[in-house]
């Protein structure tokens, strides 16, 4: 605002540029302010326009960026109009600052209306200068007779240009700035989230995951880890530092003693009035001095300060002082340096803002004003620099509150969405609280179907990708769970469940937030079973099932992911769920795809997780016990469930080639087997042959059975044909006669292992030599048919961890093993703990670690020899 003693020249001729705004300093004080427009008109400006008009379109672009169509479309953000106000009342020797104009404003009746508005303001404010104050006398600044009252900001102030960016970096207008704001539109609200009555339409399954799910920093990253941008009209902070919130700090104090002057003599005098230096420390409701004397003998109050702003005229000098107009005079707060004076600067305005809003949301009955209030505070909370963990707290505890509020009353559900929806900035920036989460869950469990679904997915990911024990958030956990039954509830509600998983993961190939997969898992398991926990063990369907089917699907849709499935196969190991849940069709139609999913997949991790493990319950005891044939508890088809068997035995089967000891632990599901082998599985009926070749089954009686479950199908005739036929050829391999001692040329394969192995009896070998062939791990299964053998030297071969494995479960004989550069690791050498006969043993050159060799030593004492050179054990 200029002062009396300014003359503010507008030229809008070409040859000083377009628009340009001239401020002189006069020695002689003038009553009035005159504003000299040019007698030429700049191409810019529309014809037809008085003074007051002319002058309100130069000044546009001190309302709003260049653009002239912003003025009719888009106002300015508190984000950005602090770097467009200019130093209207920049004294003497500045430059002359030339404000360019982009273009001409559309010729219409809008414009004419917008110009007539801007002239009107223009001469309030002038007629607002004219009314400077004589100076008070004051005997305390913190004096109580503010009482809390509401500021009144419709006075003179002389350093209006710093007063303009403190106020809208604050979000907090004055009336005259906000007379000078409102010549533009209002900004757009800083959230649109779909309305609730689009979340009853099928055609919302046809949105994309951003459209629906919101895109807030905590949605999944994409495989190069680049987080997805905020929303459009999402309020960001202003760019530069960020600052912690002060609390305590010391700084140089001084009291001015004129209130509504010009302070221009007393910034410019040589010798200043008295500083003090004061410790500071800011409470939650005033400001206190360690060393209350002086000008801080009393608190200063929160409530109390009618305008904070920092005087950046003072900044070349070096003087970083901070201003706070009080009732009857101002204090400077002057710092050491931009940044700390900065500092307390927006920690005063963010404490002053917070007293502010609590009072007024907590105390207006209006809801429309309170919802607009709450905008408001969204709006500051989300672009104030300050980062702190208070800074997160105060907000969210102020719209707890405001949830918390007649909580009984019947419209309590259409004012949560409401207060849900206008703080959606917010939420998709903080982390909600316990007693937060708690309510937003009421909100999704009394009203699933008009709940502001995309308002609550960012803090539901939140607590998915963030929490560390939901034994200790119980409310989070419940929140999640309410939520994913409002989407389930929805038209489309198959469809957003699956996005939402789908969002949650992210579309990398694997998810970039460790602790998703287990929470997201946790939380649909833990569901299930609240649900059937307390049924009756004979299963009867009801309509209930289809809010808790959503969570079964979850898990389904888990499976999708091939860094997921591991994880859901380790929650599921041992059987979480109660027998009443597995006996219902639908529940087991879904796990049956779970369980299909980590049998067919080739890592240990996955399809190990439905094999027999320590249970926590005494029945079932792993998922092969659940799915069994012969007695399931698993609700599914029997046609399914052998196949499901069957699928799961082949892939444990083939898993590290540990089939003789755990075709021994499966022993006493020989009924299973037989079933199962009857339809025809490949996988049942190579382990029956197996029981019959490793002797596994005992007893005459049992290998009968099994014989006779071989023959009972063609396919089952062809591989006891082929067991006859190995048995044969074994007996004559392992019969008396042939060599001692065998070494095979440089050249030699596994192929050729087996032509050898084939050709004539070996009953007599003890040692054989495979150094320098090409033999792989797929010779250790005709190696195993060797009774005799004593010495096995694999010598820079391919011989991995899968033939050592069978070698140690086959050959518990053998005494020397060389594996000197074969690229063996410790879970093959682990196994070898198993040859109790072993005296030699080379692991010169491999992959072994001294964790492992440390095990080995100690399982093997009998271990006379061993060379472990090159690697980490040596």
């Amino acid at each position: 605002m200029p002062s009396y003693s300014q003359e503010i020249n507008v030229d809008l001729s070409p040859e000083e540029g377009e628009g340009a705004i001239k401020s002189e300093t006069k020695d002689v004080k003038k009553e009035d302010v005159k504003y000299i427009p040019s007698e030429e008109v700049n191409n810019g400006v529309p014809a037809g326009l008085n003074a007051d008009q002319r002058l309100a379109f130069a000044l546009r672009d001190f309302l709003v960026d260049g653009s002239p169509n912003m003025v009719l479309e888009d106002g300015p953000s508190p984000s950005n109009l602090e770097q467009k106000l200019p130093y209207i009342d920049e004294i003497g020797d500045a430059e002359v600052e030339t404000v360019q104009l982009d273009g001409e404003p559309p010729q219409n009746h809008e414009t004419e209306e917008v110009l007539n508005n801007a002239a009107c303001r223009l001469r309030r404010w002038r007629a607002a200068s004219r009314k400077l104050r004589r100076p008070r006398i004051i005997n305390n600044l913190s004096s109580d007779e503010c009482n809390g009252v509401v500021k009144n900001f419709n006075v003179g102030h002389t350093d209006l240009a710093d007063r303009l960016r403190s106020l809208a970096a604050a979000s907090n207008m004055s009336a005259s700035a906000g007379e000078l704001l409102s010549l533009a539109p209002q900004p757009p609200a800083a959230t649109a989230p779909p309305s609730p009555g689009c979340l009853l339409t099928p055609s919302l399954a046809d949105q994309s995951a951003a459209e629906y799910f919101g895109s807030s920093p905590e949605c999944c990253a994409d495989s190069s880890g680049a987080k997805s941008s905020n929303s459009a009209g999402t309020p960001a902070p202003p760019p530069g530092p960020r600052y912690k919130l002060a609390i305590e700090g010391s700084v140089r104090v001084c009291c001015f003693q004129h209130t509504r002057t010009v302070v221009d003599k007393i910034l410019a005098a040589k010798f200043f009035r008295r500083w003090e230096t004061h410790v500071l420390c800011m409470q939650d409701d005033h400001v206190v001095s360690k060393t209350p004397s002086g000008l801080l003998e009393r608190p200063l109050s929160y409530s109390c300060m009618q305008e904070v702003y920092c005087i950046s005229r003072w900044d070349p000098a070096r003087k970083y002082c901070l201003r706070i107009v009080m009732p009857h005079g101002s204090l400077l707060l002057q710092a050491n340096d931009a940044y700390t004076r900065d500092q307390w600067y927006y920690s005063i305005v963010w404490r002053r803002n917070m007293i502010r809003y609590r009072n007024f949301l907590t105390k207006t009955v209006r809801k429309e004003v309170v919802l607009k209030e709450l905008k408001n505070m969204v709006d500051f909370a989300m672009t104030t620099p300050l980062q702190d963990e208070s800074v997160t707290r105060a907000p969210l505890q102020i719209l707890t509150d405001l949830l918390a509020e007649d909580k009984d009353s019947p419209d309590w559900e259409e004012w949560a969405e409401n207060i849900s929806s206008v703080a959606a900035p917010l939420l998709a920036e903080r982390c909600v609280s316990g007693e937060l989460c708690a309510l937003l869950a009421r909100l999704c469990r009394r009203r699933p179907r008009s709940a502001p679904l995309p308002a609550l997915a960012p803090p539901v990911r939140r607590v998915l990708t963030r929490n560390v024990d939901f034994g200790k958030a119980p409310d989070a956990r419940q929140f999640v769970r309410d939520y994913i039954s409002a989407l389930s509830a929805q038209n489309s509600g198959h469809s957003l469940v699956r996005r939402f998983v789908e969002v949650t993961h992210g579309s990398g190939a694997a998810c970039p937030h460790p602790r998703a997969a287990p929470n997201l898992a946790s939380v649909a398991l833990a569901a299930i079973d609240d649900h059937y926990r307390a049924r009756p063990a004979p299963h009867v369907c009801h309509h209930a099932e289809r809010d808790v089917l959503c969570f079964a699907d979850i898990l389904e849709h888990m499976c999708e992911y091939d860094d997921w499935l591991v994880v859901v196969g380790g929650v599921l190991q041992p059987v979480p769920l109660s027998t009443s849940a597995l006996s219902c069709p639908h529940v087991a139609a879904r796990l049956g795809g779970v369980l299909r999913r980590l049998a067919s997949d080739p890592r240990c991790a996955a399809h190990g997780c439905v094999a027999h493990a320590r249970a926590a319950r005494p029945s079932p005891p792993s998922w092969l016990r659940a799915a069994a044939p012969t007695d399931p508890a698993l609700a599914l088809p029997h046609d399914q469930l052998c196949q499901l068997w069957g699928d799961m035995m082949q892939t444990l089967l083939n898993c590290c080639c540990k089939r003789k000891s755990f075709l021994q632990s499966m022993s006493r599901h020989l009924p299973d087997f037989v079933i199962v082998g009857l339809t025809e599985h490949h996988a049942a009926l190579e382990a029956l042959c197996l029981m019959l070749e490793w002797e596994i089954a005992s007893g005459e009686q049992t290998q009968l059975e099994i014989i006779a479950a071989l023959q009972g199908t063609e396919v089952g005739q062809q591989y006891y044909q082929d067991l006859c036929d190995r048995q044969q050829t074994l007996q004559r391999l392992q019969s008396q006669g042939g060599p001692r001692r065998l070494a095979l040329p440089v050249r030699a394969t596994d192929a050729d292992v087996a032509a050898m192995l084939d050709a004539g009896a070996l009953g007599n070998l003890e040692c054989l030599s495979l150094a320098f062939t090409s033999v792989t791990s797929a010779c250790a299964y005709h190696l195993i048919k060797l009774p005799s053998l004593r010495y096995l030297n694999l010598w820079a071969t391919k011989f991995g961890d899968s033939g050592v494995q069978l070698i140690a479960e086959h050959l518990p004989r053998l005494q020397v093993l060389n594996l000197c550069e074969t690229p063996v690791s410790d879970k093959g050498i682990e196994a070898l703990s198993g040859l109790s006969s072993l005296r030699r043993l080379n692991l010169n050159s491999t992959k072994l670690s001294a964790e492992a060799f440390e095990l080995l030593r100690r399982r093997l004492p009998h271990l006379q020899e061993y060379d472990i050179r090159y690697t980490e054990a040596w």
